[in-house]
């Protein structure tokens, strides 16, 4: 697809990452042979191991391979090279066939020029089984039956066929067909008999930019319920009317799965959808498919955007301030970002949709960069919904018997079900307890892999890190269930402390026992198809209370939820970051805005221990202007994006002092390139190194240092010195050194 070069040029680019790399990362899974790397052991290998000249972790690796000849490494090339410098192991690099294509399947059909009653004149005594004309009858009616259709339905099937092409009749061939990745769809879309004078206007300054060739960024500002989905639709619509073809990203896979079934009600088999959720296979077709035109609206999450469709007329980022745009490994782009240079590049305009704006973004529409639309009610006039805010530090706010839901929530609930309304319980941390902490000694059950406390799961019986997935066995009750054996000190001093949505889903189910309760989580989403299943009980209103993660959040519309419970407003408030402010009065928003969204009136409640928050009062008063105003000010005091520009440069190693040594060392040979350019150095300024808050993650030690400048393109150019020094100089230092342009947190 031409049009896409330029643009996947730009992005290896501006985040530095290698133009090879990023195709193979943009196309599909499996579309293309990889290469991978394997070893062997050489035979001053084998006298280091028996002699025991190499360390534990060396020797693990040199066990390995010599287990696994020819196996791909399970370490990266980088870890390996110490022991190939050394001569213990050979390294080779293979080549690994592509793991999609096609999927095959054998037809049969009548061949050509013959008519059923051709064949059948004087060859009727040669019809001897009871089901043969009928059989012969149905593929000459049908022109094309698949083999598995007729030997499903026949018993006999595959003799007949056989028969029948050693006589010239018929015949076989094996063509592709193509995977259904859609599955059901949720709910019908329900169609608005009219739109309203909002929704009509920010129509007439989209559909202009359709209609005209040229490129042009439109930012809608709509609060929640204001009706942009509908939008989506009409906009997207009058795109395909005019033989364009359409892509709508959103944040995540669920909401993906959602919105298509959404738009698939109304449009049919001319949408794809497009997501990592997708088998390769899948992933395959629906690629074959967009290049080859034959849909006309491409539904899907990040990976969407490099959709290959020739006549690509609109790109629409549904919550476009949603932190799941941002690549977190491999090229760590941002989505919403370079969706907006790839309509520049195309020469096609992008509409962008929240009703919580990022800052960037927002500052852009008041600057003039971007076009600001504005939708501020909701449809029907519907009131946004009433917001009560429970102030945790007082006692009375506190449950008596030790639960996560204050008494005023509690009571909410109560009244709700006894309505026979939904609702919707939001926590941003999944388990059952945070930790175990010891009274004695102060320790918690520690993850050893990543300076994080182990979270415990009830279903799963064990203790788990969410970061690099290893899991222990829950210590045995000593004296009392809430007290156990601390692996530190010996005393029976460990109790559990904190409460994530699995907790909250077993305290509502035997606070409300008649009721039926949902959880939607990483942990119950872990097979695919699982989060369709219970956003589909919902929407049929098979769950009375649905308890969730920020996954909950986005831009699902549930009529008959009428009641929504923010347990821990504060979580994101904690995080070392820049954006944990903006993130919070987001969360709390876009959550609250679930409710209301039907015939009657929406409340909710929000439990924090930090009520006078400018974010949470912003929040709490539907007061975007005042939040966004307190921000930008806060960001340009501080140096922060949009005034500044940033990059992160992690430095990740398996030894603690080195990656210390080295992170420092790299530290100063950034400032000494800063100090040779002598009329622009000033302009950047290096911070660090400094330990990174989680300061080891899965088996690393992890330091950071922040760059900030005040220039995209000088910030370009010295990330492109940056990153010529961490491939030259420290490419066999023992450590793994990453560049995250514009990096979205900071732990």
């Amino acid at each position: 697809h031409a049009p896409l070069v330029p643009f996947l040029v730009w992005m290896a680019d501006y985040y530095v990452y290698p133009i090879g790399q990023l195709i193979q990362a943009v196309l599909p899974g499996g579309m293309n042979p990889s290469d991978y790397s394997t070893a062997t052991v050489t035979e001053a290998g084998r006298i280091a191991f028996r002699d025991h000249a190499s360390d534990s972790g060396q020797r693990e690796i040199l066990s390995w391979i010599e287990k696994h000849p020819g196996k791909r490494l399970p370490w990266p090339r980088r870890e390996i090279g110490a022991l190939e410098k050394k001569g213990w192991v050979r390294l080779e690099m293979r080549t690994a066939k592509r793991r999609a294509g096609p999927r095959l399947r054998r037809f049969v059909r009548p061949k050509p020029g013959l008519t059923l009653d051709h064949v059948l004149a004087g060859r009727r005594t040669q019809l001897k089984a009871q089901n043969e004309q009928y059989l012969l009858e149905t593929v000459f009616r049908e022109g094309l039956l698949m083999m598995g259709k007729v030997t499903e339905t026949y018993q006999n099937g595959a003799y007949l066929i056989n028969k029948w092409v050693k006589r010239g009749v018929l015949e076989t061939y094996d063509a592709p067909v193509l995977r259904n990745p859609a599955g059901e769809i949720m709910v019908p879309a329900r169609v608005p008999e009219r739109l309203h004078e909002q929704q009509k206007e920010a129509l007439r300054h989209i559909g202009a930019q359709v209609a005209k060739e040229g490129f042009s960024c439109l930012l809608l500002h709509g609060v929640t319920g204001s009706g942009k989905t509908e939008v989506y639709f009409r906009a997207a619509e009058r795109a395909m009317a005019l033989g364009k073809q359409v892509i709508l990203i959103v944040p995540e896979i669920a909401l993906s799965l959602y919105m298509e079934g959404l738009f698939r009600s109304r449009l049919g088999d001319r949408v794809a959808g497009y997501h990592s959720g997708l088998s390769l296979g899948e992933r395959y077709d629906q690629w074959m498919r967009m290049a080859s035109g034959a849909v006309d609206l491409v539904v899907g999450a990040r990976s969407a955007l490099f959709a290959p469709l020739p006549r690509l007329g609109l790109i629409i980022v549904d919550e476009e301030h949603d932190d799941s745009y941002k690549q977190d490994a491999g090229p760590r782009y941002q989505a919403r970002d370079a969706a907006v240079v790839r309509a520049r590049t195309e020469n096609i305009p992008v509409l962008l949709g929240s009703g919580t704006p990022s800052v960037q973004s927002y500052q852009n529409g008041q600057t003039g960069r971007y076009h600001l639309l504005s939708m501020p009610v909701r449809v029907e006039n519907r009131s946004l919904p009433v917001v009560e805010v429970v102030d945790m530090k007082r006692d009375e706010n506190l449950d008596d018997a030790g639960g996560v839901i204050s008494p005023r929530l509690l009571d909410a609930i109560r009244k709700n079900l006894q309505s026979r309304n939904q609702a919707i319980l939001f926590l941003n941390r999944r388990g059952f307890h945070r930790l175990f902490l010891c009274t004695g000694c102060g320790q918690a059950i520690r993850c050893p892999n990543c300076d994080v406390a182990l979270t415990h799961h009830l279903s799963q019986g064990r203790l788990s890190c969410h970061y690099c997935g290893y899991h222990s066995e829950v210590p045995p009750p000593s004296g009392g269930e809430d007290h156990r054996i601390c692996p530190q000190c010996g005393q029976a001093r460990l109790r559990p402390f904190g409460f994530g949505t699995e907790r909250l889903e077993a305290e509502l189910k035997a606070r409300f026992p008649g009721s039926r309760i949902g959880r939607l989580d990483a942990d119950t989403m872990k097979r695919k198809g699982q989060a369709f299943d219970i956003l589909k009980r919902f929407s049929e209103q098979e769950i009375d209370v649905l308890v969730g993660t920020q996954i909950i959040t986005k831009g699902y519309d549930f009529p008959n939820v009428t009641l929504v419970g923010v347990i821990a407003a504060d979580l994101s408030l904690g995080f070392p970051d820049f954006g944990a402010a903006e993130r919070t009065f987001q969360l709390l928003s876009q959550v609250g805005g679930r409710a209301g969204r039907g015939d009657q009136s929406g409340r909710v409640v929000i439990q924090t221990f930090n009520p006078d928050h400018y974010a949470i009062r912003a929040a709490t008063s539907h007061d975007y202007e005042t939040f966004f105003k307190e921000e930008i000010g806060l960001r340009e005091m501080l140096g922060y994006p949009p005034f500044f520009y940033l990059a992160c440069v992690r430095i990740e190693g398996n030894k603690e002092s080195t990656t210390a040594t080295v992170a420092r060392e790299f530290g100063d040979a950034l400032r000494h390139i800063l100090c040779r350019w002598t009329k622009r150095g000033k302009e950047i300024q290096v911070l660090g190194p400094a330990e990174a808050p989680i300061s080891r993650l899965k088996g690393k030690h992890r330091w950071q240092i922040l760059i900030k400048c005040k220039s995209a393109a000088l910030r370009s150019h010295f990330l492109h010195a940056v990153d010529k020094l961490r491939r030259t100089s420290y490419r066999s230092r023992g450590v793994h050194i990453t560049l995250d342009v514009d990096p979205q947190q900071m732990i």
